[in-house]
C-alpha cells in the first residue's frame, strides 16, 4: 500500500477481523444464555471490543479522538445480541476494513 493514490479504509483489517470474531465468539456459537448472563455478555463484548479497536486505531495511525469514535462504532456492533456474521451489519464492517472476505484457518485456495 505504497501507492501514492492509495486510500485507507475507515477500519483496519485488524479492527474489522476483532470486531468480527469477537461477535462471534460471543454470539455465533448459539450459547444458550439466560436474561443476566446475557447482559453480562453483551457488556463484556462491548467492552473487549472496544478495547481491541481502539488500540488497534491509535497504533495504526488514528488520532485518539478518531480511534475512540471508531471502536465505539465497532463496539456497539460486536455488543448488539445476535450474530452480525451474516448480515448486512457484518457485510459492511468487512467493507469498512477494505477485506473482501474472512480468511479461513486450514482452508486451502
Amino acid at each position: 500500500m505504497s501507492e501514492i493514490g492509495a486510500r485507507r479504509s475507515f477500519y483496519h483489517p485488524l479492527s474489522g477481523l476483532a470486531i468480527l470474531g469477537i461477535d462471534w465468539a460471543f454470539w455465533g456459537l448459539g450459547w444458550e444464555l439466560g436474561p443476566v448472563s446475557c447482559a453480562v455478555a453483551v457488556v463484556a463484548a462491548f467492552a473487549s471490543s472496544y478495547a481491541v479497536v481502539r488500540r488497534v486505531q491509535t497504533r495504526c495511525g488514528d488520532d485518539p479522538k478518531r480511534a475512540q469514535l471508531k471502536a465505539l462504532i465497532g463496539a456497539t456492533a460486536a455488543g448488539v445480541p445476535f450474530a452480525i456474521g451474516g448480515t448486512v451489519l457484518g457485510g459492511l464492517i468487512l467493507a469498512l476494513s477494505g477485506l473482501k472476505a474472512i480468511p479461513t484457518i486450514g482452508r486451502r485456495p
